[in-house]
């Protein structure tokens, strides 16, 4: 694990963390572990963004760095506050949406070990829900495609929604593609229909060129294998 302490420019360490950190870092169960002091500079993020340390510990009384820190929690960095009881509302809103822990100043080599143990499972956490929810909205981005795909097959085949998906679930059997990429390419040759400059499209032409598979204008077969996309 790599390990910020952040200082003012004049190398401040008002609440004591540096020699505790060190402690810390000395344990035989963190040899592998990081510990570096970085000041406050202008270049904070472009320093965080190159090294990428997992945890940036600092003292609440640096008030230079409070309307910076909404940035910092951009890139998937944990935060430990050595703040007063009085301090901590100023972090309130910050720590209920990110891996934002605190210590008292001048906290014990236990505490701050147990902060670093929470913040570490607090990364992880975090990342693992932005992974649900990046996959909630490629399932819903595929069903909005699959959905528009069987739309143009209504319209232009005169079938059912269900019989459209059908078609389109076989054609994904026989080229053992996902369903939204069969959907996608559908709908991107369908961009290939709209009017020409004289009013005219020619879908005949491009269910036949391959690019729009022309066996979805056919009834499918159910006796078609392989891996189904969904």
């Amino acid at each position: 694990m790599r390990v910020w302490l952040l200082q003012g420019r004049q190398g401040e360490d008002p609440s004591g963390l540096w020699p505790i950190l060190r402690q810390w870092a000395d344990q035989p169960g963190n040899a592998g572990c990081s510990l570096e002091i970085c000041p406050l500079t202008v270049d904070l993020l472009n320093r965080i963004l190159a090294h990428r340390p997992e945890v940036l510990v600092f003292a609440a009384s640096l008030g230079s760095l409070r309307s910076r820190i909404e940035e910092i929690l951009t890139l998937n960095v944990g935060l430990v506050i050595a703040a007063e009881e009085s301090q901590v509302d100023a972090y309130r809103d910050l720590a209920e949406r990110h891996p934002v822990l605190f210590v008292q100043p001048h906290p014990t080599l236990e505490a701050m070990a147990f902060a670093f143990r929470n913040t570490r499972m607090a990364l992880r956490r975090q990342q693992y829900w932005k992974i649900q929810v990046e996959q909630l909205h490629q399932r819903l981005n595929d069903r909005i495609i699959i959905e528009r795909a069987k739309g143009v097959l209504v319209q232009r085949l005169g079938i059912g929604e269900e019989e459209a998906y059908k078609r389109l679930r076989v054609l994904s059997r026989r080229q053992r593609r996902q369903i939204r990429d069969i959907a996608q390419s559908l709908l991107d040759a369908q961009t290939l229909l709209l009017p020409d400059s004289n009013g005219h499209g020619d879908s005949e032409s491009v269910l036949g060129s391959g690019v729009l598979p022309s066996r979805l204008s056919t009834p499918p077969r159910e006796t078609e294998t392989g891996p189904e996309g969904s």
